[in-house]
């Protein structure tokens, strides 16, 4: 008959046991803290520590998130997805996790999955009152062409910051984009109550308005843009553009001429001064302007060079 084990025996092991596990934690924990404290210093030797951390508990989810923002920070991007999908999968109540990979699929170009990412963000955490997780959704809409969309989300930032200048800035460029010019010049009077002292957002009225062909409007615009920024070449040229639509030929040269001082390398400048030379019979002066863009890469009016000039 085997002998029941002595006592002491039992609670030798129970304690070796549990020893083991208690070191193994504070190893594993050990491991982490260095990784974490090293991503903003050395994110190579916070890979490695977090690596360690892993190797010893391979449930410690905090460990692969944050071994994946390194990976991220580190343009290892396959690495950091692989990351962030072990440490969803360990703890499904991370959504930050969902921005990361928005981030992620961001740069690598993989625009509808960074989308898609950020979308997953809002629907795990609906309660966010930061509003960026709707400026990043806006973003990708914007940038894969989709202005109504973004302006969509942007509301929904809004919503939540009303008086966020650079939120409403988001908006009114996709509005601009999307060809609402009338919701976007009331986008812009938001941005101008916010900040009446930048010149750029009068400039942008001015565009609108020379979009909806109300010139007169849009030449007063500008001339509050140039008013408050005078060394600001495009808000010369755009006045000038306004007066050669009006037919007012002489103040629009002089505007192409202030522009071109002011930045002589566009191209764009010289053929537009060449078409409003042109306009006014000077063929000589139009002929060298069109010959000038060209020579600085710009080449929208330069097939008029071989019609038109000698």
């Amino acid at each position: 008959m085997v002998k029941p084990a002595p006592a002491k025996l039992l609670f030798l092991f129970f304690f070796l046991y549990t020893f083991n596990i208690s070191t193994a934690q504070d190893s594993a924990r050990h491991f982490f803290t260095k990784g974490y404290y090293n991503i903003s210093m050395d994110r190579l030797a916070a890979i490695e520590y977090l690596t360690k951390c892993i190797e010893i508990d391979s449930l410690y989810t905090d460990a692969f998130f944050h071994r994946g923002i390194c990976f991220f920070k580190e343009g290892l991007y396959e690495s950091a997805l692989n990351d962030f999908d072990r440490a969803f999968a360990l703890n499904p109540d991370l959504p930050i996790i969902w921005m990361y990979r928005g981030f992620t699929y961001r740069n690598m170009g993989m625009m509808d999955e960074a989308l898609n990412s950020f979308s997953r963000y809002i629907i795990h955490n609906p309660k966010d009152t930061t509003a960026y997780s709707y400026i990043l959704k806006g973003k990708m809409k914007y940038e894969l062409g989709d202005f109504s969309g973004a302006v969509e989300d942007y509301d929904m930032a809004l919503k939540l910051k009303p008086f966020e200048e650079k939120y409403q800035y988001y908006r009114f460029t996709a509005l601009y984009e999307s060809e609402s010019y009338n919701k976007a010049l009331k986008a812009v009077d938001r941005l101008t109550k916010i900040n009446p002292d930048f010149y750029g957002y009068y400039f942008y009225k001015g565009n609108i308005y020379s979009k909806l062909n109300q010139l007169d409007s849009a030449i007063f615009m500008y001339n509050i843009s140039i008013i408050k920024n005078y060394h600001n070449a495009d808000g010369y040229f755009f006045r000038a553009q306004a007066y050669q639509q009006k037919g007012d030929l002489k103040k629009a040269l002089e505007d192409y001429n202030t522009a071109i001082e002011l930045n002589p390398d566009d191209g764009s400048y010289y053929s537009k001064r060449g078409n409003c030379k042109f306009q006014k019979s000077d063929m000589t002066g139009a002929c060298e302007d069109w010959q000038e863009a060209g020579s600085r890469g710009y080449y929208e009016d330069f097939d008029k060079v071989k019609k038109v000039c000698k």
